[in-house]
This record gives C-alpha cells, structure tokens and sequence, in this order.
C-alpha cells in the first residue's frame, strides 16, 4: 500500500513538473523572449478612421486601387485561305515560320505547298480583350498582313482556327503564354470600296466582327489594398457582397484572396458597363452604422439635387441600394433634366420600376445622355414599360436612336418578336423591322456581324450592276429581275433569280456562299451609286463621354451626332462601342458636365 501511494506521489510531481514547464515556455514566448516564434495577432479593422475629418464614411475607393481594369492583347499568327488568287509565299518572314510549325504539329499534309499557293496567305492576328469579358464571350480582332509582302489583297479571304494568346520576346523571338481565344471568319478589309490601285494598303488589313471566342477563364477585376490587412480585405468584401448578390448557384461578387487582393466577378446588371460598376463600388462604404447610414441618406438627397454634384451623389446611392429608392424617386421630379438623369439611370440599375418613362425621353430628346439612358432601360428586364419605350424608338427619326434602342432591346431580350432576326447560313445577324418611319438600312463594320433592315418595303433602284466580294455579281439590268450569279475559275457555277427587293437579293447572295464582307460590300456599292430606296447607315451607335453644357434654363445641349459629316474611313472605324470603353479618356470640359461615369 505504502508502495502505491510512493509511486502515485511520484507520478503526480512528475506531471505537475511538465505542466509548469510547458506553461513557462508559453510564458517566456508570449513575453518575446523568444521573438521569432511569436506570431502575429492580426489587427481588427479600425472602426475609429472609418470615417473622413468631415465625418463622413470613408468608402472603398479611399482603401483600394483598381487592378486588371486594362485591355489585354492577345496576338497569333495564322492562315487566311479563299483568296482569288492574291496571296502571297512569305516564307522568309517569322509569321511564315509560326504558321509552319504549327501545320506540322498537326500533321498537315505538305504545308509549304499549301503555304505557297496564290489563294492563300499568313497574316498576325490582334485582338483585346476587355475588363470583365466573360468565357464564351466574342470579340473583333485585327488581321494584318507582314510588313513587304507579297500578298496584295485580303478581299474574299477566310482566316482558319486560330489560338491567341498573350505574347512576349525573348531572346529575340516571340513565345506564346497560356491560349486566351481562338478565332475563324471571314475577313473584311478595311476599305470595301478600295482597289490595288486606288488604296492597296486598307486591302492588307482587316477585321474579323466577333471572330475570337475567349476560351480561358473570365477576366474577374480586383481590389488592391493600399496597405494590407487581413481585416480591412474582409471588411470591404462584405460590404460589396452586401450591396450585391449574384444568381443562385454563383459564386459571391467579391472574394477576399489574401490581405491586399480582393478579386472583384463583374455583376450582370453591368455587364455592358464596366466602367460604371466600378464607380459603384467605389462609392459603397466601408462601414457605418443604420443611423449614420441614414443621415448620409439625408445629405445625399441635398446633393442630388444640385446639378453640380448630382452625378456623384446618385452613385452613392446606387452604391448603397435600396434604402435608397425613395429619395432617387424624388429627384425625378426635379427642373433640371441632368438631376433627372442620374436620378433615373441609378433607379434602373437598382431595380426600381419607376423611371422608364424619364429615361425615354432623356434617350428621345439627349445625345449626351443617350448611350447611357439605352443601357439603364436594357437593364430593367422585367419590365413592360421599358420594353414598351424602346420599340416606340425604334421608330423615331434619328437613326442613332432607332438603332441605339434596337441594341438596347436585342441585349435587354434577344427573343423579342419586335427585333428577332436570323443568323443566315452561320454568317451574320440579320433583322428586318415593321417601321411606319422613313426605312434605314443599317450596317456594322465593329463587334458584331449584322444587317438590319428598317422597314420592309425596301429595294434597290434599276439598272445596276454590283459585286459581292470577288466572286459574286448583282446584275439588275433587266426591270424588275435581278440575276445573282456566283463564278468560279472555269466559269458561271450558279445563277439565281430574284426581284429587286433587298430582302430576297441579301439572301440569294448567301445563299450562294456570300459572307458578311460581301454583303457590305454589295450595299456600299449600291449605295455609292445611288441604286438604294433608301438611307445607308453604319455604326450609328449613341456616343460615350460627349459633354452637356448647362445654361440659365438648364436647356442643355450638345453637338448632335447626326450632324457632323463622317468620312467612310470615320463610319467603318468608328471610336465608339455601345457600351462606355474603360480606355477611353473623358472628354475635358470647362462649365460643362462630362456624362462619362468614369472619374
């Protein structure tokens, strides 16, 4: 017995020895001794400097920087085939050697032959991809032929599958990254109209409308902490995933990956404005309380209504959502129609119902005003009003807004029986709209393939005599019959009989193997001599940052696009897209307001 209790004693004063050790080790590390083991006790985030010396709340933009908000480049090299005999053999040329080597990874039969035949040509490939473009997506890319050439035109060609990727020099030459895109189509020159002797150059470089599919994964934005901070990161991504949540199944907007990167997914809702939701997320703020929020409610509301910071103010409350509704609702009774604006677009992009009928008069009746007010009414999706305002546009007198709303309406519903068209043969978007108005034929030379018809009653005036592309000929020599005949080297292969109504025209041209460029082509010709019933169009899409000039009255007004005569080089390239370019620079402007929703 004596023996048991020894040996528990011992036992005990055994353990009480180790545990006063490891405690004393614990001690000696939390007390620095020894300093590299310590491990750092992250700070919380400071609630105290949330706010500005004014007592504002600081907001997102006072904590990050924007980071992958550029365009990215992708560039590859390929094969153009199809060519009626005016390609060149660049063999001593790198893009000569890119496209070898790859005809032979893929085991293509005798590709120097190939690659020496007159009907084909090498050419690069550029093409940027923009902040927030979505896997699957499409986007235009450039082709141009190497410098010295022997190639003399690309009319008629066809691009073969090609990948595209980020590309960089070493070692003096050019390596190829991860593969971004690939791309196929046909090629329309920059010049439809240019000869080899008039303009050969434009006839060396092209475009491919939507030809590059991206393949790899989105290109999300992020978040940058100026100084890092595991709490401030979770802070600032709560708030933004607060303020806005994705369709179920997806993944949150905002997702803090370490302490000075928050990767930002673009919302659907801004998906055709970039440049606007990063404004929104910059204006939400990074903490406040209900009673402070709604005192901020209350000075925003005072700001909303003045034209000098309106624009900033109806940010913030779109930032902050819809708490916010109300006071938005009743800045839409105020005098001035820019108030009304901001007030309108922000309500759209929230949810509201309310201002479909301010924002169709702001797109009637406001060039600078106007890609913005189509967007806001393309958001609200499920609502009848707005759809109701935009096929009412489609029939107004200026073009830029007929086809603004068009767009608008083909991105709010592409199933909408008022504009829904067909892809003819694989090549382009074709539309042919009911219109009581004077008949438009509109064309696209950027980001999408399409012909759209306003009216149905148009044709083309006799006689003439017209190409598409280099192989097919529009011969309306005889009244009211025009021969559509596609020639091959040994001859006319095949004749088509139409009337001379455009609609059946466009259609036995493809029907016969025509491609949008030869489509084009044919209605620049027709146009050019005069043989259309009606006006040509192209690319009348509502302008970004164009400025709006106050005066007393608050009659603002701004130098209408329709007015300005435009070069075809001008109309074929324009600067704008639909929606607002996160590249572009805001117009300057002294006394004036900039409808940018860039800063």
């Amino acid at each position: 017995m004596l023996k048991r209790f020894r040996f528990l004693f011992l036992a005990g004063a055994i353990l009480s020895a180790l545990f006063l050790s490891i405690g004393g080790c614990t001690s000696l590390l939390q007390n620095n001794i020894f300093p590299g083991k310590k491990k750092e006790k992250e700070q919380l985030f400071d609630i105290s400097t949330s706010e500005t010396e004014e007592g504002k709340p600081k907001l997102i933009k006072d904590y990050v920087a924007i980071g992958n908000y550029h365009p990215v480049t992708v560039h590859g090299f390929g094969l153009v085939v199809g060519l009626p005999g005016t390609g060149g053999n660049d063999f001593d040329t790198p893009h000569y050697q890119w496209v070898y080597d790859d005809m032979v990874r893929k085991q293509v039969p005798n590709p120097r032959a190939i690659l020496a035949r007159p009907d084909t040509a090498v050419v690069e490939i550029i093409g940027k991809m923009q902040p927030g473009i979505q896997k699957g997506d499409r986007f235009d890319v450039q082709i141009l032929c190497p410098r010295d050439t022997d190639t003399k035109n690309l009319r008629g060609g066809r691009l073969m599958q090609t990948k595209l990727s980020e590309m960089a020099s070493l070692g003096g030459t050019m390596e190829a990254g991860v593969t971004r895109a690939i791309v196929e189509g046909p090629i329309m020159v920059d010049d439809p109209m240019a000869t080899e002797a008039s303009n050969p150059s434009s006839l060396k470089k092209g475009t491919i409308l939507s030809g590059a599919v991206v393949t790899a994964e989105s290109r999300a934005l992020s978040l940058i902490l100026k100084e890092k901070s595991f709490a401030s990161a979770d802070r600032i991504t709560k708030a933004i995933n607060h303020r806005f949540t994705m369709p179920p199944g997806s993944r949150k907007v905002a997702d803090a990956q370490t302490d000075e990167l928050i990767i930002l997914d673009i919302h659907p809702s801004y998906a055709d404005d970039v440049s606007r939701y990063v404004r929104v997320i910059q204006s939400i703020a990074c903490y406040e309380t209900p009673v402070q929020q709604l005192k901020r409610i209350e000075r925003l509301k005072e700001e909303l209504i003045q034209p000098d910071t309106s624009q900033n103010a109806a940010f913030q409350l779109e930032a902050i959502g819809k708490p916010c509704i109300e006071a938005l609702r009743q800045a839409l009774r105020s005098p001035s129609r820019e108030v009304r604006f901001h007030a309108a677009t922000s309500l759209a992009y929230i949810g509201d119902e309310t201002p479909a009928n301010v924002l169709a008069e702001i797109a009637r009746s406001d060039p600078a005003f106007r890609i913005y007010a189509l967007n806001a009414l393309s958001v609200m999706k499920n609502d009848l009003e707005a759809e109701s305002h935009l096929q009412e546009l489609l029939h107004e007198s200026s073009a830029e807004t007929r086809y603004g709303a068009f767009r608008a309406l083909k991105n709010r519903n592409p199933l909408d029986p008022m504009i829904r068209g067909e892809i003819l043969e694989g090549q382009f978007s074709y539309h042919g709209i009911s219109s009581p108005t004077i008949p438009i034929v509109h064309i696209t030379s950027q980001r999408s393939p399409e012909v759209v018809l306003f009216g149905t009653d148009i044709f083309l005036k006799q006689p003439f005599a017209l190409d598409a592309g280099a192989t097919i000929f529009v011969n309306g020599q005889v009244p009211g019959t025009v021969v559509v005949s596609r020639l091959v080297t040994s001859g006319i292969d095949e004749k088509r009989t139409v009337s001379n109504r455009l609609d059946e025209i466009i259609r036995a041209v493809v029907d016969m193997g025509g491609t949008y460029p030869d489509v084009v082509q044919m209605l620049l010709q027709a146009n050019m001599q005069q043989r259309l019933s009606c006006q040509l169009k192209i690319d009348c899409l509502p302008e970004a940052n164009r400025v709006y000039r106050r005066s007393n009255d608050d009659e603002g007004w701004v130098f209408e696009e329709e007015t300005k005569t435009k070069s075809l080089w001008d109309r074929l390239n324009p600067k704008n897209i639909f929606s607002p370019n996160p590249g572009e620079k805001s117009s300057d402007y002294t006394g004036a307001v900039n409808t940018s929703s860039r800063d």
